[in-house]
């Protein structure tokens, strides 16, 4: 950002959409200067700004860099931030950075109201006594919800209506003193949240028999600001660059505070809804990397490493690449029951069956590493236990070998493969395809319903009445 104000000159400021501002010099306009008077404010006002967006910078660099995530994204990434001054006040249009960054402080002839409209993108509307009348009905964003037919895809308007903000300019009892920060009418963000109630019913359920949700979804509007502040009744000895440090660093507390409070209230209603959330993103980032058909073999088998919680949902404790005799095991895992699972992953390009339906060497190879690792167990079953931690384990624990896709697989595949398994309980044999499926169903099993709203939509599931 600018490290000193500029000399005052003419600029020409507009705004298009939800595009950042362009700010561009205007040296042929015939418009009267700023008096000195007026310089001065803009002066003030632009160097306290700027040391509260440099404040904000250095606190997330350091003393709360772990809060930069939970922060609002104009002081977490601020880019293009206006503030301008009039005779009724100040008005500070913030932007997330897409461009750049640059803090323009300017004087306007026009009054707070109308700087207020401007700024906003006639989104926001300040009036000097409550007797008005709103243009929201008419000049308002429109939202729409509709519902669509998968069949039909025939599109149905569920409800629509305008979104605006009127505020009305009031002098409050008391305003604050410096080191205070100015008194703010108002601050709104560019992230307007809609909540809907529904319900989950199947075709064997009658509406109230299905299960209760809330979902929540964050939208922004169509304009390029992320956030308005306006202060009125404004006061220059509250405009002072050593104040604006304490400014910022209670700024960021509050919205922090705000922000948690707010989701420990959603997760009052649902408590598993944060772990049914993340693992539904981990879920659809692994179906997707297996529709994308990744070139590299290993692919997969390093997102499962990263991931293990798709091979055994239900763990409580995990070993990767631990040796088991003269070959590592991919995982061993200790599951919620107890019981101990050994891991072999192979290619998702091996196939499992030849095309006289035996099973391939590579499958065969992996059911003898599993018989190997068994092995090894028996013979040293005390030592095991004792020196590599597994305790309890067994000299049978079960097995797990992930090879292959299951598009390749024929029906009669599948039921020799049942039969394998059959012969030998306590192995499963899965393609990476029967991992996303495994996972989904144990998951749901533990923490309800997951499917893909969409966008960044929550769903959280209520108590049915």
């Amino acid at each position: 950002m600018d490290e000193k104000p500029k000399k005052p000159k003419l600029m020409k400021v507009t705004f298009a959409g939800d595009a950042p501002m362009q700010v561009v010099d205007e040296a042929g306009l015939n418009l009267p200067n700023p008096s000195d008077e007026q310089k001065n404010i803009v002066d003030v006002v632009g160097k306290t700004m700027r040391a509260y967006l440099n404040a904000t910078k250095e606190l997330f660099k350091g003393k709360y860099a772990h809060l930069k995530e939970l922060a609002p994204a104009h002081l977490a990434n601020p880019g293009k931030v206006l503030a301008a001054c009039c005779k009724d006040g100040v008005v500070i249009r913030f932007e997330r950075k897409i461009e750049e960054e640059r803090l323009v402080s300017a004087w306007m002839s026009e009054t707070l109201p109308k700087i207020t409209e401007m700024l906003s993108q006639n989104l926001i509307h300040c009036y000097n006594e409550r007797n008005y009348s709103s243009t929201i009905p008419e000049a308002g964003i429109e939202i729409k919800l509709s519902s669509e037919n998968p069949q039909t895809q025939r599109t149905t308007d569920i409800v629509k209506f305008k979104i605006g903000f009127d505020v009305v300019i009031e002098h409050p009892q008391y305003l604050p003193q410096p080191p205070q920060k100015p008194f703010c009418l108002l601050s709104v963000r560019n992230n307007i949240e809609l909540q809907l109630v529904g319900e989950l019913v199947d075709e064997n359920n009658a509406p109230g028999q299905g299960q209760q949700f809330l979902s929540r979804t964050t939208i922004r509007l169509g304009a390029g600001w992320d956030c308005i502040e306006v202060f009125p009744f404004f006061d220059q000895s509250q405009w002072k660059p050593e104040y604006a440090p304490a400014w910022a660093e209670n700024d960021l507390l509050a919205a922090v505070v705000a922000k948690q409070f707010q989701e420990t209230q959603f997760d009052s209603l649902d408590p598993k809804a944060s772990a049914r959330n993340q693992l539904g993103q981990l879920l659809k980032q692994y179906k997707e990397l297996l529709d994308s058909n990744p070139d590299c073999e290993e692919t997969l088998q390093i997102f499962l490493h990263e991931n293990s919680a798709l091979l055994c949902p239900a763990k409580t404790k995990i070993w990767p690449k631990l040796a088991l005799g003269a070959q590592k095991t991919d995982f061993v895992f200790q599951e919620l029951t107890g019981d101990y699972l050994l891991v072999e992953l192979e290619r998702s390009t091996l196939p499992l069956f030849l095309k006289n339906g035996d099973p391939s060497s590579e499958l065969n190879h992996a059911r003898s590493q599993i018989i190997d690792w068994k092995r090894y167990l028996e013979d040293n079953l005390s030592t095991v236990q004792r020196e590599l931690g597994l305790s309890g384990i067994s000299s049978n624990p079960k097995g797990l070998i992930v090879i292959g896709r299951s598009e390749l697989l024929t029906p009669e595949n599948r039921r020799k493969l049942s039969t394998i398994e059959n012969e030998s309980p306590k192995l499963k044999i899965m393609t990476y395809d029967d991992v996303y499926d495994n996972a989904k169903a144990i998951i749901e099993n533990l923490l309800g319903p997951i499917f893909d709203p969409a966008g960044n939509t929550r769903i959280y599931y209520l108590a049915n009445k």
